[in-house]
Formats: C-alpha cells, structure tokens, sequence
C-alpha cells in the first residue's frame, strides 16, 4: 500500500553479491522493461492536477521519505490539495483538503468504491476476500452487509460488554499491582495486549495469552508489518525480481500459513462444539453464537442474508480484518490520547475532573455514562484529527473517468486520501498542530462519515464498518484509566518534552512506548 512505499528504498537489494554478467544483464533487461512500460503506460493528455517534477522510472516514489503522510503533506502545500503523482508506473492522485474530498465523495463515492488490486492483501487476505481490501462489487456488498447487521451492529457491540469490562479491569489490577513495587508501567504494552485480549474473546470466545503474552498477537505483529509493505513489482513491472530476489514474497506466505493453522484450528473448535452441541439438542438455543466465528458459521451453514457463497477461506478474512483492526486502531489510539494528555496537563485535569466527577455520582463507570463524558469525547476526536489510526486511509482505484474541480483524471487512477493532512489543515482547523479538545466542545462534528475535516475511519462507502466496536473499547478504557490513577511522566524523564516521533506502517504508532507513572487516586 502507499503508506509504506519508502520501505523499497530502504532495502534496495544487493547487487553486489550478483555476479558482473548477472548484474549487466539485469540492468539491460530494466533498460528494456523500462522502455515498454513507458511506452504502453504514457497518460493521455488530460487536465491533469498539478504534479512535481519525476524521475524516470521511479516516477514519484522517491518523494514518499520514511512518513509518506508527512512527505505528502508537504508537497500539498507546493502543489495544492490536490495532486497527481506517478508511483512507479501507477498513475495516483493525492487529496489533502477536506472540501478537495467532499467533491470527491459527494460527486463520484460510486465510481471510486474499489480498492486498487494488492498483491500483499492476495497473499494474506485470501486473495483480497476481506471487507477492506476486496475489490467493489456484489461479493464485497454482501460481505459487507453481513458484518454491519451481524457482526458490528450496536446490539452485537454492546453484547460484548462484558468482556470489555473484565479485561479493563484485569488491565487496572495489573497496574496496581506493578505499582507495589515500582508505579513505573510500560503502558503501551499493557494497551495492546488490552485490545488483543478483548478482539480474541470477542472473536473466538477466549483469549491466548501465555505468560503475558499472546500468541495471537504476535502472528498479527506480523501480519500488520507486511500489510504495510508494497512489493516493488506492483508500482514498478521491470524491477519484479526484486521481490524475488529479497524473499518477501516467501516469507508473506509462512506468516499466512501460520495464520492460516491457527485460525483453522480455532474454526474446527467451534465447528466440533457446534456438532456436539446439535447432537444434544442444544445448539438450537444459540443460534446466533457466542462470538464472532459462531455468527460467521450460522451465517455459512443456514445462508442468512446473503447471496453469495460463503466459504471457510472468506470466513478467514473477515476474521483477520476484524483481529487487525480491533487490536491495532484500539490500542494506537488509546496510546495517542495518553500521549497527547501528558503533554498538556491542563487537558488532562479537565478531562480527569470530568471523569471522576460523573463516575462519582453515578456510582459505578459504565458504558453509558461514557458517552455523557463531553470532554473525555472531545479528547478522543482531538487525538483522532492528529493522529488518524491510518493516516492515508486505504487507497480507493477509480473504475472511469472523473471531473474533479475542473481536472480530468482517466479511469485506473488510484486515490490516495490524506487524513494526517486533512486534519492538520490550518484553513479547516484554528490552531491546527495544538491539541485543543475544547474545539469539539458543543460542536456536531464527528468522525463517523458525515464531516470531511474528520475522516480517520474513512468516508464514503469505504467507510470502516467497526467504528463501535473500536469506539466502545477506546472510550471505556481511557475512562477507567483516568478515574483510578493519576498519570505523569516518570521521575527520569520529567522535564524533558515527551518524544512523539512516529513510526510508519499501515498504521502510524508512537515510535517509543508510552513509558508512564501511574499513581492510585482514592476513587
């Protein structure tokens, strides 16, 4: 994908272990490759949007640098909000407004609902059969449909409140026991074992932790670092045995395969439960399952609500889509606000006062009063606008030719939409690089579709469908930590600015963990 284009230039491969024969027959055969794809891939003469100048070849590629969100905000400001860019040989065009998006949407969501074919998402998502990554049509309409009534309605989300309740309060036990003996905690750990645990029961009905950590996690540690990565084939035809060359492509299969076993192993439990449970005259009582592989194998065996033919690789997918995002936007963004909130005190007594306050009249914190918590949900869509979970969105390919603000761009266009940028836009936002949560304060913004300076689930028909369940699980836990324990840097690293570098990957993390003191308050 292009968030994570720069990765081609920082492992270019080793040329010097080729042979000079080798090595001369490799460059004329790019020479020659080159030659063609130029040949066969020259653009119409369209009004196309501004671009910067290029290098043959490579076209834009080297402009990404190792934050392409970053890179490419700064070429808007260059360039304008909207630009076209060749990655390689792939005609892109890059959006960084919010009004350059909303005519995008508003005039053409339909013609740019399909995903850009992905060679990463064929080999780790079964082919591109997910909700994310499938291409637009009947099977992704179906698919889709299935897990908004299914699997992420309110009801199904506020069915698995249980579990978010027990795991947060395993999560503050474990806190206060670390701080017997030292109130030091690597938060960031803690977080996303947290979401981990949480996705995993939510999704198979318990969860696989050993030793405090969890197996099921560390599979997707790597599924998540090779999903954010492009194999050079894809933007560049004649430098496709790079990919060969370097491996990637074999070692994206061995981490499939691993997920493959392991969640194949977990559907054959459920499947031997349900079989034993139809043999006792049991199963009939829970026809609408107790966890997400339950619902999905409902859904497969009786043909509720779909048209097309679930098989036990599509099931997979949406699997993986949901452990992906459950774990990695939840714990990103908890870890972004925390950040955010030690850098500003003043926002962190303003939302702890609120927290404490309303948790101490009620009683008891429950899911519900966490939506009554203006300022706490305020913080939560500051963090939003500056830290999207996926900065540039997932990129959208365009299926004909569009007009946009007077430009025409042909059909096969990728469209890349840069939420960072969006979001730190100084003529959408007063004070835009500052953390500022009184900003939502009374204001009907939100970041569910319906405004486009907020889009950090996407907009549109592409518009993530587990906006609740990440919601829930952000809102609650943040919650929870901010009325049991008062927060601050540790004793070594006071008076020091807190590093908030980024690293970059399909999701943009802290590129440090979020190491914190955490004193018990009396609640």
């Amino acid at each position: 994908m292009a968030p994570t284009l720069s990765a081609l230039f920082q492992c270019l491969p080793n040329l010097s272990a080729l042979s000079i024969t080798h090595y001369i027959l490799l460059l004329i055969l790019t020479i020659l490759l080159l030659i063609y794809t130029q040949t066969r891939s020259s653009t119409p003469n369209l009004s196309l949007p501004p671009s910067p100048p290029s290098f043959p070849l490579l076209g834009h590629l080297h402009r990404l640098g190792s934050l392409p969100h970053r890179s490419l905000q700064k070429l808007s400001t260059l360039y304008g909000p909207i630009m076209y860019l060749r990655l390689g040989t792939v005609p892109t065009v890059v959006l960084s407004s919010a009004s350059a998006v909303e005519k995008l949407i508003r005039f053409n969501d339909a013609a740019l609902a399909s995903r850009p074919r992905s060679a990463v998402a064929d080999i780790l998502l079964y082919g591109s059969t997910d909700v994310a990554f499938s291409p637009y049509g009947e099977y992704w309409c179906q698919v889709r449909r299935i897990c908004v009534l299914h699997l992420l309605s309110t009801k199904r989300v506020q069915s698995f409140g249980f579990i978010r309740d027990q795991e947060v309060s395993l999560l503050i036990e474990k806190i206060r026991s670390n701080g017997r003996c030292d109130s030091v905690v690597n938060l960031s750990q803690m977080l996303i074992k947290l979401a981990n645990d949480i996705v995993c029961r939510a999704a198979f009905g318990h969860k696989f932790s050993d030793n405090g950590t969890s197996k099921a996690h560390n599979l997707l540690k790597d599924f998540s670092a090779y999903l954010g990565k492009t194999l050079v084939g894809e933007h560049v035809p004649c430098l496709g045995w790079y990919d060969w060359s370097t491996g990637i492509k074999k070692r994206m299969r061995k981490t499939a395969e691993g997920l493959d076993s392991f969640i194949e192993s977990i559907i054959e439990e459920h499947v031997k439960v349900k079989r034993e449970g139809l043999e006792e005259g049991k199963y009939e009582d829970e026809m609408e399952g107790r966890d997400l592989v339950d619902i999905m194998l409902n859904i497969q065996g009786n043909c509720v609500d779909t048209e097309v033919s679930l098989g036990r690789n599509n099931i997979k997918a949406i699997i993986l889509d949901m452990l992906f995002a459950g774990t990695d936007v939840v714990y990103t963004a908890i870890e972004w606000t925390m950040a955010e909130l030690i850098k500003n005190p003043l926002e962190m007594k303003r939302v702890q006062d609120e927290v404490r306050s309303v948790v101490n009249t009620a009683g008891k914190l429950t899911e519900e009063l966490v939506e009554k918590m203006t300022y706490l949900n305020a913080a939560i869509k500051e963090t939003f606008r500056l830290h999207p979970p996926v900065p540039l969105l997932v990129p959208r390919e365009s299926t004909k030719g569009i007009e946009l603000m007077g430009y025409n761009i042909p059909a096969g266009t990728r469209f890349i939409i840069n939420a960072w940028a969006i979001g730190h836009d100084e003529n959408t936002w007063e004070r835009a690089d500052e953390f500022m949560a009184e900003r939502f304060l009374g204001s009907s913004v939100d970041y569910k579709g319906q405004h486009f300076g907020l889009i950090p689930f996407g907009i549109g028909r592409r518009i993530c469908a587990g906006i609740g369940f990440a919601t829930a699980t952000i809102g609650f836990t943040l919650a929870t930590l901010l009325h049991h324990f008062d927060w601050d840097l540790p004793n070594m690293m006071k008076g020091k600015p807190l590093d908030m570098s980024e690293i970059n990957g399909i999701s943009v993390h802290k590129k440090l963990d979020l190491i914190l003191e955490a004193q018990p308050c009396s609640v």
